[in-house]
């Protein structure tokens, strides 16, 4: 049974996360807390003092107790959890050791989750986090194009004032939410201009729909794809574009509209651009049963620059993602946060590392402007 003056802590918590109090106003007296909540005036004690370790109260000697949003105590060492998608491929470790490499000099103990892009193992690890002495959280969105069921266990990291950053991807529901991400929409768009600068023209794309870095990188890559004209309207290449989700991801190119998508490469592409380097390589292993060589018949384009792009044959054009310089800016936020710092979200932009995997067309149609 919860003791009652974490019941108590619990409500103002929460009155104070509504705007019941707001900054700099005096919280009821101790007389009137014990009166409206029944319990004994050391309750009520023990209640603010959870308060104040939280950063959400500060009592000032014979005037009272006020509501001031400031750092919450910490101890000697800091605890930071971080919960990202994936741990130990891909970019994610380049990630994580750029949060590690500023986490470790500021004598924070980092305790690392991945939840595999799914919201109901988001869930258990955030509730696992908040019953243990957690400091600050770094935390990557799952499936962050589609509404998500945990955001009412982000209120409560917010009601006990315990600041977090995403990265990667984020929820706009949580309006006020501090993220690391990248110009993914610029990077859409990006990706369409260098293609066209190589004078191709006939450009498909194939993109992630339930994380909204692929929602973004799609509106880029229709956005320049308009603007260049080689489609007349965002219904038109929609016909140049495929789908997939977390769940689909590996077999989509084996089966139903995926395969159809690539059968139909040939005649409706001179140019694709993935989702991400996993993708790309996916296309890679299918296009040979195709009669299909990259660069010869397709030239690709992808996104992530991770270690695969430059192993494969031939090497992927890819638009680099930030990685470690990536991970050390969401750790700095963190900690500016937990410091009681006002800190701002970063968009980090995208850079573009050329490879075999893009040829110059043999028929420039048109050119960028």
């Amino acid at each position: 049974m919860e003791p009652k003056y974490q019941a108590v802590a619990d409500v103002l918590r929460k009155a104070i996360a509504r705007g019941v109090f707001s900054d700099g106003q005096a919280l009821s007296t101790e007389a009137e807390l014990k009166d409206r909540f029944g319990v004994s005036r050391q309750t009520v004690r023990q209640a603010i003092a959870l308060l104040e370790n939280d950063g959400l109260v500060q009592r000032k000697r014979g005037s009272g107790t006020y509501v001031a949003h400031g750092p919450r105590r910490h101890g000697s060492v800091l605890n930071v959890g971080v919960i990202i998608t994936y741990i130990t491929d891909y970019i994610f470790p380049s990630i994580v050791r750029g949060v590690e490499s500023v986490l470790s000099d500021q004598n924070c103990l980092m305790s690392l989750s991945a939840t595999y892009n799914d919201p109901s193992r988001e869930e258990a690890l955030l509730t696992r986090l908040l019953a243990t002495p957690l400091d600050g959280l770094i935390v990557e969105g799952t499936r962050t194009a589609l509404p998500n069921p945990n955001l009412p266990v982000y209120e409560k990291l917010r009601e006990r004032n315990i600041p977090y950053v995403f990265i990667n991807g984020y929820y706009p529901a949580l309006t006020q939410c501090v993220h690391v991400v990248t110009d993914d929409e610029a990077g859409g768009y990006l990706a369409v201009k260098s293609l066209m600068k190589k004078g191709f023209t006939r450009i498909a794309g194939i993109f992630k729909s339930d994380d909204m870095q692929g929602r973004l990188r799609h509106t880029g890559f229709v956005k320049a794809l308009l603007h260049y004209r080689l489609y007349e309207s965002p219904e038109a290449c929609d016909k140049a574009v495929c789908w997939f989700t977390t769940q689909t991801k590996d077999r989509f190119l084996r089966q139903g509209p995926g395969a159809a998508f690539l059968n139909s490469l040939t005649l409706q592409a001179d140019s694709l651009v993935c989702y991400n380097d996993e993708i790309a390589l996916l296309v890679l292993s299918r296009l040979p049963a195709l009669g299909l060589s990259v660069p010869e018949d397709l030239s690709i384009i992808s996104f992530d620059d991770s270690p695969y792009a430059s192993v494969c044959s031939p090497k992927l054009t890819s638009l680099a993602h930030p990685k470690e310089e990536f991970g050390r800016t969401a750790a700095r936020t963190l900690l500016g946060l937990m410091r009681g710092k006002k800190e701002e979200s970063v968009v980090m932009p995208w850079t573009l590392i050329e490879r075999g995997s893009v040829t110059d067309s043999q028929n420039h149609s048109c050119s960028p402007a």
